[in-house]
């Protein structure tokens, strides 16, 4: 009897073990199958079942790197603001180079310029990216949207030398030249492209920007031919159709309606391909037609995003406020409600519905949520026709929420410094320095906005003093802890810290006009009138232009 207790006892600890050791391995194994499953149906095109394996292998696993990166291409496709939060979460968990160049790259699509957030994410990569020639290209490809090419020919220049066998830096390059006014310049980089047309990896591309080059040459036989032999390769893309459908546009071809038609059909594939090609026709002046078709989609596909944002565009083109209004109120977006009720905003504004609008603004921010991605796409919604207020508190929205997210502040800086606003600026330099204590310019900049708003003048004092201590040679840190001198009474000692500075330093506008300030309230006239000069030469801050002015007052009295 005691025998069989024990073998029983020993047959339950032994099932209760391998339940308790095997069913973790049991659940790293679905979840590792799944997130399989979700990258091969992925590169099938299978979308929606690559989208509920990869939700699988998330319910087990929020953190499985593969998962959300399947997910992060998914948003991306239907253009969800939340593609930037899932690259945040691969970045996060795997926090290679690659991963991080793949969230610059998607935030340079998630915002407008001068694209803060890839600039910050980059700008944190440079030392580990400077021996990575993706890196270089990443930079490459910021500086031309920031309209620089002299940077991105350096930076592919870089890349290249990196990686000298890699046909990308070549190619890139070339487009680059392919656009010099140099005639013998754009020839030759049209020479390359046409070489690189053999090219397995790179020869759609080169004949995507043959191609685009011969259009705007108004060569449109040219352009016909690289495009039919584009269209036709394996490798041919819905861009590629969307490009071929121009040329009969701009050529006013009879056989353009009968294309567009076949494009079409072919487009009802996916919800992707028919958002591309309802932007294609909205950006060709076919507005009526676009919406049209897409209201004639079959339902089911028009209930999949981006399919409802397409026909929120049309509206938007059309200026259409009351249908925009009447569509959208039938709707629901799930992780997209935020861009509902701001557009349900935006169409109450149009029609002078104010209450209404601020209502639904402030639906649109609660539904983003602390989410970086909604609240990013509510900022550049707002950037474009919202109130400036309404920019502004998503800024502070983001700053506070994200800390790590310094472009925010930043970007507060620059609309504070446009507008004037010392107060502003005050707030965002406090912020600034509370998050990094080791922030000296940030501490100056507090310090010296206090001073001309005669904020907490104790504190500012003190911390004038500190950070000039910290940083004597800095000139910036030299005149606010002299004016901070000045404004307790000791203008003498203040001119003392000015002149421990060289002479090309007190010539500076920002540290001249102080320096003017001091020289005028010590009665020297004539040194005052030069500094005074030189910082004329320069914008200020209100506070600043009643110094100088205040200054110029006082010296015109004592002559």
């Amino acid at each position: 009897m005691k025998k069989a207790i024990v073998g029983g006892v020993v047959v339950v600890v032994g099932l209760l073990g391998l339940w308790f050791y095997g069913r973790p391995a049991y659940r790293h194994r679905q979840e590792t199958r799944s997130a399989q499953q979700a990258r091969r149906f992925m590169s099938r095109g299978d979308y929606r079942n690559a989208s509920l394996s990869a939700r699988q292998a998330l319910q087990r696993n929020p953190r499985n790197v593969e998962a959300c990166r399947v997910t992060a291409e998914l948003a991306e496709l239907s253009r969800s603001p939340s593609a930037l939060d899932w690259r945040r979460r691969v970045a996060e968990a795997e926090p290679t180079v690659e991963n991080k160049l793949m969230l610059a790259s998607t935030a340079m699509r998630a915002q407008g310029p001068p694209y803060p957030l890839a600039t910050q994410t980059l700008e944190e990569l440079a030392e580990a990216g400077k021996g990575v020639a993706a890196y270089h290209a990443a930079c490459a490809e910021l500086a031309l949207k920031l309209k620089n090419p002299g940077e991105a020919a350096t930076r592919f220049e870089q890349a290249g030398r990196l990686e000298p066998t890699n046909e990308l830096y070549q190619f890139s390059f070339a487009v680059l030249r392919l656009q010099s006014t140099n005639a013998a310049v754009a020839s030759d980089a049209r020479a390359t492209l046409e070489r690189l047309q053999a090219s397995p990896h790179f020869g759609p591309v080169a004949l995507r920007w043959l191609v685009a080059e011969s259009v705007a040459r108004n060569d449109l036989a040219t352009a016909e031919r690289f495009s039919k032999q584009l269209v036709a390769g394996a490798h041919s893309a819905p861009a590629d159709r969307l490009q071929h459908l121009t040329l009969p546009r701009e050529a006013k071809s009879p056989g353009f309606t009968n294309y567009l038609q076949s494009v079409q059909r072919t487009a009802l594939t996916n919800a992707p391909e028919v958002y591309g090609l309802s932007a294609w026709m909205l950006s060709h002046g076919l507005a009526d037609d676009a919406l049209g078709w897409l209201t004639n989609c079959p339902a089911k596909l028009r209930s999949e995003q981006p399919v409802p944002l397409a026909i929120v565009d049309c509206y938007l083109v059309r200026e259409d406020w009351g249908a925009l209004e009447t569509f959208l109120l039938e709707q629901k977006w799930a992780d997209r409600e935020c861009l509902r009720w701001a557009y349900l905003s935006r169409a109450a504004s149009e029609q002078n519905q104010k209450l209404a609008a601020e209502l639904r603004w402030r639906s649109a921010i609660r539904e983003a949520n602390d989410r970086l991605g909604p609240l990013m796409a509510l900022l550049g919604l707002a950037t474009t026709w919202g109130p400036t207020q309404a920019k502004e508190d998503l800024l502070w929205r983001i700053a506070q929420r994200f800390p790590g997210e310094r472009w925010a502040l930043r970007e507060l800086e620059r609309t504070y410094m446009a507008a004037g606003n010392t107060y502003g600026l005050n707030k965002v330099y406090s912020t600034m320095a509370s998050y990094d204590s080791r922030n000296f310019p940030a501490q100056n900049n507090l310090a010296a906005t206090s001073l001309l708003l005669k904020l907490n003048l104790p504190h500012a004092y003190e911390l004038a003093k500190e950070v000039f201590a910290q940083n004597p040679g800095q000139k910036d840190f030299a005149a606010t802890y002299a004016y901070s001198l000045h404004l307790q009474g000791r203008t003498k000692d203040g001119l003392a810290v000015f002149q421990k500075l060289r002479p090309e330093a007190l010539e500076t506008p920002s540290v001249a006009l102080y320096y003017g300030v001091l020289l005028s309230a010590a009665g020297d006239t004539s040194n005052a009138s030069k500094y005074l000069e030189i910082a004329h030469t320069s914008d200020w801050l209100r506070e600043e232009k009643a110094l100088v002015a205040q200054a110029i007052k006082r010296m015109r009295a004592g002559g």
